[in-house]
């Protein structure tokens, strides 16, 4: 199904006609590959990456140059930057972008990536749909494209380039990863490293604006233990609640992952 179509659907309440409480989405674990094990819902519709395309961010920063470790470069907030969190209103490590999820950080390196590389990144990294034109008629695609814009990945595609990260196959550094993988670790199951990112964003209407009567949340990542790996891609679109939808798919991934790492 192609963004607009979905765009279009939502804003005509026909995809997700559903109380508060309800969800769509899709669930999905792969091996170490990116090959899917099991899938439940829709795991084949293009989103909005929202903040998981700071994991393509960082092996960009790391890869270029522009990132230098945990800590460096430690970038100071400048006034008209997205300020949604106290966390994001304060001088950013690379640690913290990751931790804190902050747009601003992101769209620094962009821009410092310019255009016509951060092009060729996503290409070379088969990311999506590789569409960073961004907001129509606005030319914002180097600061916007991943924001509930132009760019957009399924499930399926996310388990692909997560499969092609892990497995040493994209055309990035061996360091690069590393740093990356740093930057991504959540606590530990039972042995098993964790790392995963959360991503929340909203679908866009057929006029531009956001429908903010729904809610696109992320949690992607991996486990690994020695030679095992096993990658998880879960979304949760919802309707707005107590919890946000992003925070709802890392919950309900991490009360799976015991169950699924038992498997292996």
């Amino acid at each position: 199904m192609s963004r607009i179509l979905l765009s279009g659907l939502l804003a005509a309440g026909l995809f997700c006609a559903l109380p508060a409480s309800a969800t769509t989405g899709c669930l999905l674990f792969a091996d170490g590959s990116g090959k899917p094990l099991s899938a439940q819902g829709d795991c084949a519709s293009q989103l909005t990456p929202a903040s998981t395309f700071k994991i393509p961010l960082a092996l960009m920063g790391y890869e270029s140059g522009f990132l230098v470790d945990e800590q460096l470069p430690a970038l100071p907030f400048k006034a008209g930057d997205p300020d949604f969190l106290p966390e994001w209103k304060q001088t950013t490590t690379p640690s913290n972008w990751m931790k804190f999820s902050v747009i601003w950080y992101s769209q620094r390196l962009t821009e410092w990536l310019g255009e016509a590389r951060f092009q060729q990144y996503v290409d070379r990294f088969d990311y999506g749909n590789r569409e960073l034109s961004g907001n129509p008629g606005k030319q914002d695609g180097l600061t916007q494209a991943w924001l509930s814009s132009s760019l957009a990945i399924s499930p399926q595609e996310q388990a692909r380039f997560l499969g092609k990260l892990v497995s040493g196959k994209l055309p990035v550094s061996a360091e690069a990863v590393r740093r990356t993988s740093t930057l991504l670790r959540q606590p530990d199951i039972d042995g098993w490293q964790i790392h995963g990112k959360t991503g929340m964003g909203y679908p866009k209407l057929l006029d531009g604006s956001l429908n903010r009567d729904q809610q696109i949340g992320w949690f992607v990542g991996w486990a690994s233990k020695q030679d095992k790996k096993l990658i998880f891609v879960h979304t949760v679109v919802q309707k707005p609640g107590k919890q946000f939808a992003s925070l709802r798919a890392k919950e309900e991934v991490f009360a799976a992952l015991p169950t699924e790492l038992k498997k292996l």
